[in-house]
């Protein structure tokens, strides 16, 4: 019978069958010679009768940190303030969750504690992530982020203190513990565990991830670019990467304001990161 992994703990697989029942499950000895290790997410074929995982399916994605697959949707979880708002972030994790078929959707916690001046200013931000094909909340807009979770597998992703935990709470009252249970295992702080569960929120799993320190891009140089919505205008040159090339439009929109300085310059930031230029 087929099955999603929604905990391991040890060698203790919990694996949430077709039929809604979650059985304890081991993996068959001809998976870990052939050094093929589940992790939580993937789907998995199983022997009821023996409690044993047969088979890895084909992952539709796969992250290293946490050790988590087929996500759907990746909720990027950013504070305006303690600690502060950084574009740069947001713009980091929108290219791995692009570069791993993830769908991004950015949500902005701690409005109330902004001045009027720095509210705009974050709205700014807000207006261009959704200009460019980008879906962004604020933390009120709790019925719309609970609708992202139906039939989806989401992970949350964002700074230590950004909000996550009370973000949940307020989507889901029931996860009050089981939230606090998930971030001390993910091994935060003074915690060493690594343990990752999937919960169940509207009719859909959530996943929090450890902290964005744990996250790296890890694409091609030269790739960068297809993860910016609004590069894909034409250059001079096909293969131009929007850097000092002579004639590049990105440069010239860019110099006229039509794409933010603040966006290009994490660009170039990604190019140094992961091309070890300097820009």
């Amino acid at each position: 019978m087929q099955g999603r992994i929604i905990c391991i703990n040890t060698s203790i697989h919990k694996v949430l069958l077709e039929n809604n029942t979650i059985i304890d499950c081991k993996t068959r000895g001809k998976l870990r010679n052939m050094d093929i290790a589940p992790v939580v997410g993937d789907f998995v074929m199983v022997d009821t009768d023996k409690q044993v995982i047969e088979k890895v399916l084909k992952r539709k994605n796969y992250l290293e940190r946490p050790l988590i697959s087929n996500i759907d949707k990746l909720l990027i979880v950013m504070s305006t303030a303690i600690p502060a708002f950084s574009s740069y972030l947001i713009d980091k994790f929108l290219i791995i969750a692009k570069s791993n078929n993830i769908e991004p959707i950015i949500v902005i916690t701690k409005m109330d504690m902004t001045s009027l001046k720095e509210k705009i200013e974050i709205k700014r931000y807000i207006k261009y992530y959704k200009k460019i094909g980008i879906k962004a909340y604020i933390n009120k807009d709790v019925s719309k982020i609970k609708k992202e979770f139906k039939g989806c597998v989401v992970a949350l992703c964002g700074q230590t203190g950004a909000g996550k935990s009370s973000l949940l709470n307020r989507i889901d009252a029931s996860l009050s513990l089981k939230t606090g249970e998930v971030s001390l295992s993910l091994g935060r702080g003074k915690h060493t565990t690594r343990l990752v569960e999937l919960l169940e929120v509207n009719q859909g799993l959530i996943a929090d991830t450890p902290g964005f320190s744990s996250l790296e891009i890890k694409i091609p140089k030269n790739d960068i670019k297809k993860y910016y919505p609004e590069f894909e205008v034409r250059c001079k040159y096909k293969s131009c990467n929007h850097v000092k090339e002579e004639g590049c439009k990105i440069i010239e929109l860019v110099n006229k304001n039509k794409i933010p300085k603040w966006r290009y310059e994490n660009y170039l930031k990604f190019l140094e990161e992961v091309g070890k230029e300097k820009y």
